[in-house]
Formats: structure tokens, C-alpha cells, sequence
């Protein structure tokens, strides 16, 4: 499904050469078969990564450390989430949704001591090797990982009237974003979750087929929001959103200028990043919003833009 997302031989190129590895120099250290995919862990070229893999699909690498620095970000959306600093200073309750190697959570869980993380996995064997192979920890009483579909928990938080200052969505499948997770009826609910100051982060693709009915679907139901890429590595991004206006690019720079220092072990140049912020409209506004029964997986199927 991958190779069908992305628009260009070029993205696939560059997207190759993010994100997959070659299962052939690899040493692969374990492997297990979840209910929804086989999650296996390799060590290549001083890395050590968590890939899925899905029936015949390519196997990706969701989530990677250096061996030698593991504070180190090795995936430019990990360092594109970090803008996340520039709009939050002390958020009380954080969520984040796809834990992966628990990259984030645990980065977060740093930069933002204080505040209480609630970390939702679907698949238990993806938490066991975050805890075992990427020190991702939850023993602290403010760490709590629920091993749970994310939409299914966000509603349930719903009715149990939780609010959260900044969430992450961060879940990936084997193939793509899992479509449930990509639709205006879950940004909804994930709005409502959010505190009125609260601030959404959500991890995407910009070199995709969906990029377009994305974007329309996320102005939707949050109207303006930013958009985080690095100039000449576009394929990633990051879409930063609030329930309340966005402050102004030029107002965040004092800001980025007191985390710079919090930032640079992590390998992120806040300056670097706070240029990569854009509010720029650069897709088809005219693109069918994603719902849950106009959903990726029969767009992409029926051919349809």
C-alpha cells in the first residue's frame, strides 16, 4: 500500500532511504507474531530498529535508536514533533497515541518532567520490545501505557470527560496511518479531548496521495494550522493544531530561543526547525475530506483524487 501512497519514483527514493532498511545485512535479534502484524527488531550500521511487517508488504522501520548516543533522534519526525516545545511550556497531561520503540513518550517524559504521559498501543508485543529494547519505561507513577486501540480510547476518554494539553498522534500499521485514525469524525473527538489551550501534533507524510484530502480534512475541523518540513526532505511532516488561534510564527522565537539548549542532545537545531514551520496553504482545498465511510482505503482503492 506504501508504494501506491507516494506520488514520485524521487519521495519513494527518499522515503526508501529513511525508513527501510536492507533485511539481508541486517541482524535481526528477535521476532515475534502480534494478532495484527510481525514486529521484529534488527541492529545494522549502529542502529537498532522495530519493523512491521504485514502479509507481503515492505517492512518499514517504525522506530530506531543509535547504539553509540540513544538521546540522539535518527528520523526527522522526531525532531519535527519537537516544535512542539515552541507552543507548550508546561503541559500538565500528555497524550500520545502509536508508541512505536516509545521514542516520543520517553523524549517527551524528559523535556516535560512534571507532566503526567498516557502512552495507547494497540499491540502488546510493540510495547514489550519498547520496553526491552529501547528502555522505554512506565514505572513511574506518572507514565502509564494502555494497551488499547487509540480511537477506542479516545472516545472512552470522551465520556470520561479527560482533557489533555498536547497530544500526539503518532500510530502507524505496517502500511500507513491506520485509516480509522485519519478521518474528521476521529479529529473531532480527538478536538474535543484536547484542553481549550490544548495542542494536537500529529505525524504524517507530505509525499503521499492522501496528502491532499489530509489537509482538507484536518482544516475541517481545526481551521488554520502549521505545518512542519524540512526544505528539500519532503516527506515528512508534522501538522500542528489547537482548539484556539495559533500564535504567530514571529511570536515563537523567544520561545525557541529557551529550548535551544534543551533540544540540541537530541541532535534538533531549534532554529533550523522553527524555519521549517509554515502556514502556507499548499494543497488542494477543494479535495474530498476523509470520513469514515470516505476512508483511504477506498479512495486509494477506487483511484479517485
Amino acid at each position: 500500500m506504501i508504494n501506491r501512497l507516494l506520488s514520485t519514483p524521487v519521495t519513494l527514493l527518499l522515503l526508501m532511504s529513511l525508513l527501510l532498511m536492507s533485511a539481508a545485512s541486517a541482524e535481526v535479534i528477535e521476532e515475534q507474531r502480534s494478532l495484527y502484524q510481525k514486529v521484529f527488531m534488527v541492529e545494522e550500521n549502529g542502529m537498532r530498529c522495530m519493523r512491521f511487517k504485514k502479509r507481503s508488504t515492505r517492512n518499514f522501520s517504525q522506530s530506531c535508536i543509535y547504539l553509540a548516543d540513544r538521546e540522539l533522534f535518527v528520523f526527522d519526525y522526531y525532531k519535527q514533533a519537537m516544535a512542539a516545545t515552541f507552543f507548550v511550556k508546561q503541559p500538565a497531561e500528555i497524550l500520545v497515541i502509536g508508541l512505536g520503540g516509545g521514542v516520543l513518550a520517553g523524549t517527551f517524559g524528559e523535556l516535560f518532567p512534571q507532566a503526567n504521559i498516557t502512552s495507547v498501543e494497540i499491540d502488546p508485543v510493540v510495547v514489550k520490545m519498547a520496553h526491552k529494547y529501547f528502555d522505554y519505561s512506565d514505572e513511574a507513577d506518572n507514565i502509564t501505557t494502555v494497551v488499547q486501540d487509540g480511537r477506542v480510547f479516545v472516545k472512552r476518554a470522551l465520556k470520561k470527560g479527560r482533557r489533555f494539553d498536547l497530544v500526539i498522534l503518532d500510530a502507524f500499521s505496517s502500511d500507513y496511518i491506520p485509516e480509522h485514525m485519519l478521518t474528521r469524525e476521529f479529529l473531532e473527538e480527538v478536538k474535543t479531548v484536547l484542553a481549550d489551550h490544548g495542542l494536537l501534533v500529529a505525524n504524517t507524510f507530505s509525499a503521499s496521495k492522501l496528502f491532499n484530502h489530509e489537509s482538507t480534512t484536518y482544516q475541517a475541523v481545526f481551521g488554520e494550522f502549521y505545518q512542519v518540513r524540512f526544505t528539500g526532505m519532503d516527506v515528512s511532516r508534522v501538522i500542528i493544531a489547537s482548539n484556539q488561534k495559533l500564535p504567530d510564527i514571529s511570536s515563537l522565537l523567544p520561545r525557541v530561543n529557551q529550548v535551544r539548549g534543551m533540544l540540541q542532545p537530541l541532535g534538533v537545531d531549534a532554529l533550523s526547525l522553527y524555519s521549517s514551520i509554515s502556514s502556507e496553504v499548499n494543497w488542494d482545498i477543494k479535495a474530498r475530506i476523509l470520513t469514515d465511510q470516505y476512508s483511504p482505503a477506498n479512495l486509494l482503492n477506487s483511484g479517485s483524487r
